[in-house]
């Protein structure tokens, strides 16, 4: 029952060279929740919210949505029950800046019901980068909610929404990921986690 009781237990500090900012960088990455290989990838020993290491399935790699300055972001929020258990609400704003045939076919793909975890790199790094990346939809992943365009708002780019649904909530906010340093983050985020198919 820990995980239900779970209790404050350390102060809650600021530090004042590493305070908040807005924003993200301008592109993030989409993983299909089904090549997610939840099994190999690895949680930090002693925090849970620290991935050491996202592993996909072998063959499969991320899938990049490019953005230009803030077009796309997301956000979180506690979503208490009277029910069952306290859970969360994972959220992203995603763009397609260019409506072209092929990126409406990706458009479509992506309203088909698949749900996604979505890597986004942060402007806000944290004491020694260390915390300039974050995971979204780690239970169940992100469905689209919402999907619109607008030939009068945003110079008819298409606009979406990835959002958990009611019925798969996720357990915690979303997961900060550090593989080694923030250097070999980076790396493997512009390499997509990209998994080599087995011989």
């Amino acid at each position: 029952m820990g995980c239900f009781t779970d209790k404050l237990t350390e102060d809650i500090v600021n530090d004042c060279d590493n305070l908040s900012i807005s924003g993200i960088e301008s592109d993030v990455l989409l993983v299909p929740h089904s090549d997610f290989n939840k099994t190999a990838t690895t949680i930090n020993a002693t925090n849970r919210m620290l991935v050491d290491d996202l592993v996909l399935n072998a063959g499969t790699t991320g899938l990049k949505l490019e953005g230009i300055k803030q077009t796309q972001g997301y956000n979180w929020e506690f979503v208490p029950s009277e029910e069952t258990v306290d859970k969360f609400r994972h959220l992203f704003d995603g763009m397609i800046m260019t409506p072209s045939a092929a990126n409406r076919l990706s458009a479509s793909k992506l309203a088909k019901g698949q749900s996604y975890l979505v890597v986004v790199h942060k402007r806000y790094k944290g004491a020694n980068k260390a915390d300039a990346f974050l995971i979204l939809g780690w239970d169940a992943g992100l469905y689209v909610t919402v999907m619109t365009e607008n030939s009068r708002e945003s110079d008819s780019a298409i606009k979406f929404t990835l959002s958990s649904k009611d019925d798969t909530l996720e357990y915690d906010m979303p997961r900060v990921l550090l593989e080694s340093d923030y250097d070999t983050t980076l790396t493997a985020f512009n390499n997509k986690f990209a998994q080599p198919a087995v011989p």
